[in-house]
């Protein structure tokens, strides 16, 4: 009797420890998830894409375009905010004011040469110019794109508005004559 006992108790405490732990990873999950900002829903918008148009001498092609970033510089949040972020940027932090080193991948939908791919490096500073940039924002950088086998240095210049969502920039190659302009969407 007192083996059947001390099993029950024992079977009942290691349940209740093992709801304790499952509740204790959870909160624990919860809260990475509200301190980092990544949930399920940053990933999906991950693979929304920006859309470009590539105008060569002889001929536009359009694409699709993902863009990451590895590395933001952020000077314009408060001092609570550390300046230095890697792969997840809040908007914000972006749009206060920052330089960002961005890679990116273009899928043309027409070949360009003997690819559909194009793939690139860009440093872009990110300059508030009305209400902190929330409406409106000045982008200037330096990129260097290769495309179909192709690489070329380009100068980059737009603006971003809608608290940092959408970005227009215009890319120019001058040693190529190759323009690029893009339409980029920022969920991150």
């Amino acid at each position: 009797m007192l083996l059947k006992r001390t099993t029950w108790r024992t079977g009942f405490i290691l349940l209740i420890g093992m709801m304790c732990l499952v509740n204790w990873h959870k909160a624990i999950a919860q809260e990475h998830e509200q301190r980092s900002g990544i949930s399920n829903s940053w990933l999906v918008m991950q693979a929304v894409p920006g859309v470009s148009w590539t105008c060569f001498p002889p001929q536009t092609h359009f694409s699709l375009e993902w863009e990451a970033t590895p590395v933001l510089y952020s000077w314009g949040m408060t001092k609570l905010d550390p300046p230095l972020h890697f792969f997840f940027v809040s908007q914000p932090e972006r749009f206060a004011g920052s330089v960002e080193f961005n890679i990116s991948t273009q899928f043309y939908t027409s070949p360009v040469g003997a690819s559909h791919w194009g793939f690139s490096g860009q440093l872009l500073a990110h300059l508030p110019l009305v209400e902190h940039g929330e409406y409106v924002g000045l982008n200037l950088g330096v990129a260097r794109y290769n495309i179909a086998g192709m690489s070329s240095n380009y100068i980059v210049g737009g603006f971003s508005t809608l608290f940092g969502f959408l970005h227009y920039n215009i890319k120019y190659s001058p040693a190529d004559e190759i323009w690029m302009h893009s339409i980029e969407f920022r969920f991150f």
